[in-house]
């Protein structure tokens, strides 16, 4: 019983420590999901500046889309279908130089203390909250199961 436990100790915090909200593309990329309600018919992502100007067109695959190697700046991303209709726009999005960052829209805005400096995700604090539950609903398992050899006294 204890060794079963302490698996589920320790993949719980390996999981804790893992990016599992936030992409790791590497640095200067912007990445999202297209909503939902468009995904049948997303073909196109286009990274558009403040001025309306095309940066860069990449192609939705699953739902999904990468900009790599983006310059600092101000930006939104435009989800097109095969005609270049326009679908869905992100909110505006602040990229710094070596930042990887997601592009967010209506659907999939996150709580803000729930996303960490622009790059969307679980933030430091975020992990080690969830680490320190999975510590503490593991240990009080532990404490309150006993040992495995015998019966729990009395007291428990």
């Amino acid at each position: 019983m204890r060794r079963a436990l302490s698996l589920i100790l320790v993949a719980g915090l390996a999981l804790a420590g893992l990016p599992s909200l936030a992409q790791d593309f590497g640095p200067n990329t912007i990445w999202g999901e297209v909503p939902a309600g468009v995904a049948a018919n997303a073909a196109n992502a286009v990274l558009q500046d403040t001025a309306g100007r095309v940066v860069a067109t990449v192609p939705v695959t699953g739902g999904k889309f990468t900009f790599l190697k983006v310059a600092p700046g101000e930006y939104v991303v435009v989800v097109q279908d095969g005609a270049a209709k326009l679908l869905a726009t992100s909110h505006g999005i602040s990229f710094a130089s070596g930042a990887t960052s997601k592009a967010l829209f209506d659907e999939t805005r996150v709580p803000a203390a729930a996303a960490t400096g622009g790059g969307g995700g679980l933030g430091t604090t975020g992990k080690i909250l969830i680490g320190a539950a999975v510590v503490g609903l593991t240990t009080a398992i532990v404490i309150a199961t006993g040992d495995d050899e015998g019966t729990a006294s009395p007291s428990r």
